[in-house]
Protein backbone atom coordinates (compact mmCIF):
# COMPACT_ATOMS: atom_id res chain seq x y z
CA UNK A 1 0.00 0.00 0.00
CA UNK A 2 1.32 3.39 -1.08
CA UNK A 3 1.10 5.96 1.82
CA UNK A 4 0.30 9.46 1.12
CA UNK A 5 1.72 12.52 2.21
CA UNK A 6 -1.64 14.84 3.10
CA UNK A 7 0.50 17.66 3.76
CA UNK A 8 -0.21 17.92 7.45
CA UNK A 9 3.28 19.04 9.31
CA UNK A 10 4.81 16.46 10.65
CA UNK A 11 4.87 18.37 14.50
CA UNK A 12 1.43 17.82 14.09
CA UNK A 13 1.31 14.18 14.70
CA UNK A 14 1.03 13.02 18.49
CA UNK A 15 4.38 12.92 20.59
CA UNK A 16 3.98 8.90 20.43
CA UNK A 17 3.98 8.95 16.90
CA UNK A 18 7.02 11.34 16.10
CA UNK A 19 8.79 9.16 19.35
CA UNK A 20 8.19 5.84 16.69
CA UNK A 21 9.66 8.32 13.88
CA UNK A 22 13.23 8.63 16.36
CA UNK A 23 13.59 5.41 16.81
CA UNK A 24 12.88 3.76 13.43
CA UNK A 25 15.24 6.72 12.04
CA UNK A 26 17.68 5.47 14.48
CA UNK A 27 17.62 2.25 13.20
CA UNK A 28 17.94 3.08 9.84
CA UNK A 29 21.18 5.10 10.37
CA UNK A 30 22.46 2.24 12.42
CA UNK A 31 21.99 -0.07 9.34
CA UNK A 32 23.68 2.40 6.78
CA UNK A 33 19.38 2.51 5.27
CA UNK A 34 19.46 3.47 2.45
CA UNK A 35 16.26 4.84 3.06
CA UNK A 36 16.92 7.07 5.73
CA UNK A 37 16.69 9.71 3.60
CA UNK A 38 18.91 12.80 5.30
CA UNK A 39 18.20 12.09 8.37
CA UNK A 40 21.52 11.99 11.04
CA UNK A 41 21.74 11.68 14.85
CA UNK A 42 21.48 15.05 15.75
CA UNK A 43 18.24 15.38 14.21
CA UNK A 44 16.97 11.99 15.50
CA UNK A 45 18.41 13.32 18.95
CA UNK A 46 16.49 16.39 18.14
CA UNK A 47 12.82 15.16 17.41
CA UNK A 48 13.21 12.19 20.59
CA UNK A 49 13.31 14.96 22.78
CA UNK A 50 10.68 17.50 21.30
CA UNK A 51 8.48 13.89 21.89
CA UNK A 52 9.15 12.68 25.27
CA UNK A 53 5.83 12.61 26.19
CA UNK A 54 4.87 11.40 29.16
CA UNK A 55 7.77 8.82 30.57
CA UNK A 56 6.84 6.83 33.78
CA UNK A 57 9.73 4.46 33.59
CA UNK A 58 12.30 6.87 32.05
CA UNK A 59 12.59 4.95 29.00
CA UNK A 60 12.05 7.48 26.80
CA UNK A 61 14.56 9.72 28.04
CA UNK A 62 16.92 6.65 28.80
CA UNK A 63 16.66 6.84 24.32
CA UNK A 64 17.45 10.15 24.06
CA UNK A 65 20.50 9.42 26.57
CA UNK A 66 21.96 6.80 24.03
CA UNK A 67 21.27 8.95 20.95
CA UNK A 68 22.90 12.01 22.58
CA UNK A 69 25.96 9.55 23.66
CA UNK A 70 26.49 9.39 19.98
CA UNK A 71 26.49 12.85 18.70
CA UNK A 72 29.77 14.48 18.63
Amino acid sequence: TAVKDDGKNFKAASEDFRFGAAVAGFGMLLRDSPHRGKIGFKRVEKIAKDSLGPDPYGERAEFVKLVGGLVW
